[in-house]
């Protein structure tokens, strides 16, 4: 032990002395020691080895603890009566003890944090619960709480949910109990941040918890000081949006109790602005979870109550005199004032209206029950004061007439505007006019200028809404459009105007996109003068008006023109180019040293281009239309920042009102390319637009300047000349080749080698702050101008132009800077951005190297951490900071990521794409930034830098060669286990890498880098599953475990590699998706049910015409049972508590799950299809599911089939329902308890009499003679009858059986045997007897039809079982209801059948010849059945029955079938026509093989046709031939079945 740490440790041990005067003087040196940079020294290396046997911060911590303890008992023994002198020494004494606490963390925490967790939280919290010592230091431990522990990241990640919760009760109960020792605010402030860590580090709070915030709220009101409640109030919010996911009927119960008290509050006590911010806020989160997207009634997924409706009219009340206090307040107020309201209040505002508001109710009396006293609040007897207050769009109409002030006005204004924004639909119709009328009132009136935006607003929003309805009453629209001509004018005549030119071309834009008033050539003026100058609402409402209206050639300018200017063809067109992209009109542009406003502005993506380009073709409102028409990339789709709407969506999710599963197939349909056929340009006008762009970059390059020159304008002019060559390439005007020849390509190069020396000046002095805010912009435009998905669109080829554009010195100079950027030594960051990981034990640092998947995330120390600052006591956050917070970063480093994330969309696109720099030189010095001599993830700025390699890297469409994708993968370990415990990284990491995933599924899978890299992100994978199992992962971070799991089923659907080793033993990904069915989370197991399509299909595409590829049979239905029982597990965790009423959230949940997967399952499986639906059935009696929910899935599912009804949907899968439900031999599932409500019967009897012919076979085969009885009793009907009416249907259940006789099935057999007994049975006189023969007779087409539709052939699994009819099937084609044969029994029931027959004919077609209608019978009925259905693989199987009959009378054809032959051919032929006719665009597996089936059968007819009757075949030829030919130039697989038949 060193000398330094000798004297340290003396001095500890003297701290125990008994001589108060000893223990003194030992503290001053004792503070001296542990500032000793020698000591420190020390003390820090033995902490971070855990090196027990030296002394290190953990220790001395311990002997300061012991000193504590020493002096609070010496002050505990004192006197109680004493002089005030001796008191303050007390007093003194207790603060200075807690200074050296407060002392002693700073010095041991103050480079990175050393104490442990565990021990520095205990000790704070047993002296807070002391009863004795937290009177003395619990207001000064509590601070050290809040500012040395709370606001440490480490410390935040490293306290359990234990402890947590202790934290959370403990103050919680000092908050409801305040003494004065403990200042309230800050206990508030406490109980926020523990409810913050809480919830982001743990699964959060239980729904118990939620008393403590119901006392703290009701104690408010008794109270008329509010210390603290902001915090509180605070802190509930952030409890509720994580408790709402799992426990939305609780919140909303709990939301019913307490907001009367917080109006209460807010009406009775004088609250300050911020504590107004959160109860709005909070009054906002309620409305969210009780009316999830708006949703007014529980059918739409609403939470209602009539508590609540009461609580909303008061709230609406409340809101309509605050906004009226507030406009009143203003019009008295000295001095500027905002006249706006805050947006949080309006939209509240605007929510509740949309709740209250309806065409039936004007006015209503409510009752003020927060009125009341605390004692009268809880005795219902007490009545309460009644109030009559005004509802409706009147209100509104009142408050925006009533009133001339501006303060009074524009809140109105904001609110009607909020109000229409959000929900049009809920505006009526017979409210257009009149408010439409109020508004162009108010909207002349300039000399209230500072309204005049807010009108405008208002109108615009008002005439998007009237451009949605189209069920306005002709004498209506007359009304609407002289008040919109007016408004017109009216913002024509100001369409100068600089402060409200967004406005005012918003509604001009508005207006047009409704097509509400007619555009006069006067529009087109404005974009020809000095009226205004080009801006980003200028451009929007310019490109309205091309893709609505066609622009006139010429537009007289004046009289000073000269007249043969006028006539000059495109006048008019040719001055809209110049404003647009010079701003004047005269020629001497390139002169011109003011730059023109298109390069001071920042454009939507090529939403100018599209214009230019636009008007130099001929058709320019079709060309505009065709830009218009093209998909938008995905990456430049606007993503929403997180907020509550996903919560709101997944309330819409558990109540089936929003169903996304149906949109899936939409999703992945292949986008056709539109045709650029037909465009053709005017040269004059296309050469104008060249000379101005080659002008304006002329003139950007004669002023440039290295030194002045705005690196921006250089970029924009530069994207401007490419994306413009880009429309033009993309509507067929120009090839690409002739694009990079032309002279607008190299005076855009010309102007990115100029923005390039910018980047070179920059690299040798990264210092320059005035030069970082430019370069950043500059990154931003490059970034904004690559695309990198490869669809076919302007900007795709506009992308690959500007990636041309780059040289290879541009790239690596970017490159070098980032190298710079990244090793740049700056000032150190506060520690609490850093998780040191270290172990809580003793132990020597263990081995790291070759670690399993278990062991992965073991604690172990970082390998450095940065130096720290001291806790920041200027925290301003509640908290500790996520090291992924923005605020961590420099200037520096912002530029810095926006250079690496340029840097990887280039070398990301460049894959495909002829370039001028060597992407693989650039990917390589992008990886370098991950090896592990440069990259320390313990510094935010790196953890940074890999988050956004792994992102934007491994592109989906461009995957990166496989030894990169080992490059990127190889930190990814440490990374995870550094950050194992900070479930905010965790869940950002897991979203990160979903991208990579597309790369190790690429290539050659038997590689040594493609195993090895499957491998590192496996291992990964392994990691985060394992700490699932041990409930070390929230709710987010398996969230995000998840959607990796999903995407991984994506890339590898059949789990050939990903595979989860754990202990040795494999998991493949499609065995452990389903177990997340069942997980604790709501959210969690709604989107593993959602997503459970992944197990049936695979989502990638095939090819150009295919649709999703189902998984084989065998892998479907292992998953169906997996996922069925999973589901099944989770309810079975409920179903003993059922009882318990806190449990009603968790049972609905667990129910919504289970309903939520089968319907994915239901709607993506053929093969499972009626495996789902009996499961659905059974649901109904063994988990209790709602019926009204089931038949609400169903109504969407067959409406997204094609059934008219959802009745025919089911009755098309009964047979097999009631079979199923039958052979469940249980006493509780006997027919009449089968869930009819499902197909909509209300009654038994309504099911019985619609489904007896289905019902009666089923019973008959069971010998259940006493149920048939029962039905015909329930329906009243003579049960015989109903025996005669179902002969053919009980004939299908007994014949095929008896055809099956010799063969060695024991199972067939049995059914023979049993078919037999029945059959006997039917004979008996007491049943049918005689008659049973007639019976036969008179039905033997139906008979026939009827075994005709049993047919099931199966695909051949050798060709020893091959039939004419197993070319036609395949391995998925769905089994249909049972009995079901294939066509060789059905063959032999029919030669059973004749020969039974008295008259022994040879066929069963002979007997039918009898009665040659039979034919046209048995052809209508299946005819008939094809036409009904919508199922694709129902009408194949249909079409496989009518290729089997017509084969079998082919066969017999010779013999004149009864005379019926003729019709027989003409009817054959012409039905094959109608399918091949009726044939799909694009062809799937079982359309093509339906396609093929009518095809081969055409081609036997007319063979066989050509040897009997050929004269018959010459009068159809000429329709064959006619259909056929124009087939052979048809699709690739059309030709070749067309040509071999």
């Amino acid at each position: 032990m060193s000398l330094a740490l000798n004297d340290l440790l003396i001095c500890c041990r003297q701290l125990e002395h008994d001589r108060a005067s000893e223990r003194k003087k030992e503290v001053e040196k004792f503070k001296r020691l542990i500032r000793d940079p020698e000591t420190v020294q020390h003390l820090d290396r033995h902490s971070d080895a855990k090196q027990g046997k030296y002394l290190n911060w953990d220790a001395v911590f311990r002997f300061l603890q012991k000193y504590i303890q020493k002096e609070t008992e010496y002050l505990k023994t004192g006197r109680l009566n004493v002089s005030t002198s001796t008191q303050a020494t007390r007093q003194k004494k207790m603060q200075e003890i807690s200074s050296l606490v407060k002392y002693f963390i700073k010095c041991a925490n103050k480079r990175s944090p050393r104490l442990k967790c565990q021990e520095l939280l205990n000790y704070i919290m047993d002296t807070v619960k002391d009863s004795s010592d937290g009177t003395i230091y619990g207001a000064d431990y509590s601070n050290i709480l809040l500012k040395d522990i709370l606001s440490v990241r480490k410390y935040w990640c490293e306290i359990s949910q234990q402890q947590w919760l202790e934290l959370f009760s403990v103050y919680f109960r000092l908050y409801l109990n305040p003494s004065q020792d403990i200042n309230r605010v800050l206990v508030a402030r406490i109980i926020q941040a523990v409810t913050k860590g809480c919830c982001s580090q743990t699964d959060g709070l239980n729904s118990k918890s939620l008393d403590f915030f119901s006392k703290a709220i009701q104690n408010a009101r008794q109270e008329q000081s509010s210390a603290g409640l902001n915090h509180i109030l605070a802190a509930f919010i952030i409890f509720l949006k994580t408790l709402a996911i799992n426990f939305r009927i609780q919140v909303c119960d709990l939301g019913d109790e307490i907001l009367p008290t917080l109006l209460y509050i807010w009406i009775q006590h004088r609250l300050n602005d911020s504590l107004k911010e959160v109860i709005i806020e909070l009054f906002q989160l309620q409305v969210y979870i009780h009316h999830p997207k708006g949703a007014k009634t529980q059918e739409k997924g609403a939470y209602e109550s009539r508590k609540w409706k009461s609580i909303l009219y008061n709230l609406y009340d409340l809101l309509v005199n605050e906004i009226n206090h507030i406009g009143s307040r203003g019009k008295y107020s000295s001095g500027s004032r905002n006249i706006a309201v805050k947006e949080n209040l309006i939209d509240l505002m605007a929510d509740v209206c949309h709740q209250i508001f309806n065409e039936d109710t004007i006015s209503l009396e409510i009752s003020q029950s927060y009125t009341t006293t605390q004692r009268e609040f809880s005795d219902y007897g007490v009545s309460c004061k009644k109030r009559k207050i005004k509802l409706g769009w009147d209100v509104i109409k009142d408050h925006l007439q009533k009133s001339q002030n501006d303060f009074e006005l524009v809140p109105w204004l904001q609110i009607t505007t909020q109000l229409i924004s959000k929900y049009p639909a809920n505006l009526p119709n017979c409210e257009l006019s009149p408010l439409l009328m109020i508004l162009c009132q108010l909207l002349p009136q300039q000399r209230h200028g500072e309204r005049t935006p807010y009108v405008l607003r208002c109108l615009t929003e008002l005439a998007l809404c009237q451009g949605k309805k189209s069920n306005l009453e002709s004498s209506q629209q007359s009304d609407l459009l002289k008040l919109w001509i007016k408004i017109w004018s009216i913002t024509f005549r100001n369409i100068s105007s600089e402060q409200i030119q967004t406005e005012n071309f918003g509604l001009l834009g508005a207006i047009i996109q409704g097509s509400l008033v007619e555009i006069d050539r006067e529009f087109w003026k404005i974009f020809t003068g000095s009226a205004c100058r080009p801006s980003c609402p200028v451009i929007c409402c310019l490109t309205l008006a091309l893709t609505t209206s066609v622009v006139p050639e010429t537009v007289k300018m004046g009289m000073e023109q000269n007249i043969c200017e006028i006539n000059r063809s495109f006048f008019l067109r040719e001055l809209m180019l110049k404003w647009l992209l010079l701003c004047q009109l005269e020629d001497d542009f390139e002169d011109s040293t003011e730059l023109p406003p298109i390069l001071h502005s920042n454009f939507p993506h090529l939403s100018l281009e599209k214009i230019l380009v636009s008007l130099t073709m001929k058709n320019c409102k079709a060309a505009m239309n065709f830009f218009q028409n093209v998909p938008e990339c995905e990456h430049q789709k606007e993503k929403e920042e997180p907020s509550f709407s996903a919560v709101e969506e997944l309330f819409l999710q558990t109540t089936f009102d929003k169903m996304d599963f149906l949109t899936i197939v939409e999703k992945y349909t292949i986008e056709k390319h539109q045709s650029s056929r037909g465009f053709s340009v005017h040269q004059n006008l296309k050469e104008s637009l060249d000379h101005y762009l080659l002008g304006l970059s002329e003139q950007l390059l004669n002023n440039y300047s290295s030194e002045t020159t705005n690196t921006e304008m250089l970029v924009r002019c530069s994207s401007l000349l490419v994306g413009v060559l880009g429309c033009f390439c993309y509507v067929g005007v120009i090839t690409e080749e002739e694009a990079y020849k032309s002279e607008l390509f190299q005076k855009a190069k010309s102007l990115m080698q100029c923005a390039g020396e910018s980047i070179t000046m920059f690299k040798n002095k990264t210092n320059e702050e005035s030069r970082i805010v430019s370069l950043r912009n500059m990154m931003h435009l490059c970034t904004s101008c690559l695309c990198n998905c490869t669809k076919h669109n302007p900007n795709k080829i506009a992308s690959i132009f500007f990636l041309r554009l780059l040289t290879s010195k541009l790239m690596n100079d970017i490159a070098d800077i980032c190298r710079s950027l990244v090793s740049f030594i700056k000032k150190p960051l506060d520690y609490r951005q850093v998780e040191s990981m270290e172990d809580d034990s003793d132990e020597n640092v263990k081995d790291i190297e070759n670690q399993s998947s278990m062991s992965l995330f073991n604690d172990y120390p970082a390998s450095s951490v940065s130096d720290a600052n001291e806790s920041g006591e200027s925290q301003l956050t509640i908290g500790a900071m996520n090291p992924l917070a923005e605020e961590h970063l420099s200037k520096q480093d912002l530029l810095f990521l926006d250079m690496l994330k340029f840097l990887c969309v280039c070398v990301t696109t460049a894959q495909t794409s002829t370039v001028s720099f060597r992407a693989a030189d650039i990917r390589r010095k992008l990886l370098m930034l991950v090896d592990s001599s440069i990259l320390d993830p313990t510094k935010s700025l790196h953890l940074h830098m890999y988050l956004v390699l792994l992102k934007e890297l491994p592109g989906e469409e461009y995957p990166l060669p496989m030894e990169d994708v080992v490059e990127l993968l190889k930190p990814l370990s440490n990374v995870c286990s550094l950050y194992r415990r900070d479930q905010d990284v965790c869940k950002t990491i897991l979203n990160h890498i979903l991208c990579i995933v597309g790369n190790l599924s690429q290539g050659g899978m038997d590689s040594e880098n493609t195993r090895d890299a499957q491998g590192q992100f496996l291992t990964v994978i392994d990691a985060f599953w394992h700490l699932t199992k041990e409930g070390k992962c929230t709710f987010s971070v398996r969230m995000a475990l998840v959607k990796c799991l999903k995407t991984l089923l994506e890339a590898d659907p059949y789990s050939k590699w990903a595979i989860l080793n754990v202990e040795g033993k494999g998991f493949p990904i499609n065995e452990v998706f389903p177990q997340f069915l069942a997980d604790n989370d709501h959210q969690v197991r709604m989107l593993a049910a959602e997503s459970i399509n992944r197990l049936f299909q695979d989502m990638k595409q095939a090819g150009s015409s295919t649709l999703l590829k189902a998984l084989p049979l065998k892998l479907q239905q292992t998953a169906f049972e997996n996922a069925y029982l999973k589901a099944q597990e989770g309810m079975r965790k409920v179903s003993h508590r059922t009882e318990n009423p806190e449990l009603l959230d968790e049972i609905y949940n667990r129910k919504a799950v289970l309903l939520m997967m089968i319907a994915v399952v239901l709607y993506c499986s053929p093969v499972c299809e009626k495996q789902a639906l009996f499961a659905l059935c059974k649901s109904v009696k063994e988990n209790g599911l709602e019926p009204r929910l089931i038949k609400k899935v169903l109504e969407k599912v067959s409406e997204t089939f094609g059934y008219r009804r959802l009745e025919d949907f089911m009755a098309s899968h009964l047979d097999y329902l009631v079979l199923e439900w039958l052979n469940l031999e249980d006493t509780e599932y006997s027919l009449s308890s089968f869930p009819f409500i499902l197909l909509n019967y209300t009654n038994i009897e309504d099911f019985y009499r619609s489904c007896y012919k289905v019902l009666i076979p089923h019973l008959v085969i069971r010998s259940d003679f006493d149920e048939v009885k029962s039905i015909a009793n329930h329906i009243q009907e003579d049960w015989k009858h109903l025996l005669i009416d179902c002969f053919p249907k009980i004939l299908v259940n007994i014949l095929p059986y008896f055809a099956y006789e010799g063969t060695e099935d024991s199972g067939m057999a049995k059914q023979r045997e049993t078919a037999t007994k029945v059959y006997d049975m039917l004979k008996d006189e007491n049943l049918l007897g005689k008659q049973i023969d007639h019976l036969f007779v008179n039905n033997l087409p139906e008979i026939v039809v009827e075994l005709l539709m049993t047919l099931h052939e199966p695909a051949a699994a050798d060709a020893s079982q091959s039939t004419d009819l197993c070319d036609f099937s395949g391995d998925l084609d769905p089994a249909p209801n049972p009995p079901h044969f294939p066509s060789h029994v059905i063959k032999a029931t029919f030669a059973y059948i004749s020969n039974c027959h008295k008259t022994k004919f040879k066929s069963i077609l002979e007997i039918l010849s009898k009665s040659p209608d039979s034919y046209q019978k048995i052809l209508l009925a299946i005819c008939e059945q094809a036409t009904e259905t919508n199922n694709v693989y129902k009408k194949h199987r249909i079409l496989k029955i009518y290729h089997l009959f017509v084969s079998l009378l082919l066969k017999d054809i010779k013999t004149g079938l009864g005379g019926a032959w003729a019709f027989v051919l003409r009817d054959v032929i012409y039905t094959l026509i109608h399918y091949i006719n009726k044939r799909p665009s694009c062809f799937m597996d079982v359309s093509l093989r339906s396609f093929s089936l009518c095809c081969d059968l055409l081609s036997r007819v007319c063979r066989t046709a050509v040897t009997y009757c050929k004269d018959a075949l010459e009068n159809h030829l000429h329709v064959i031939v006619g259909t056929l030919i124009p087939l052979v130039a048809d699709q690739m697989e059309v030709q070749e079945q067309v040509i071999s038949y």
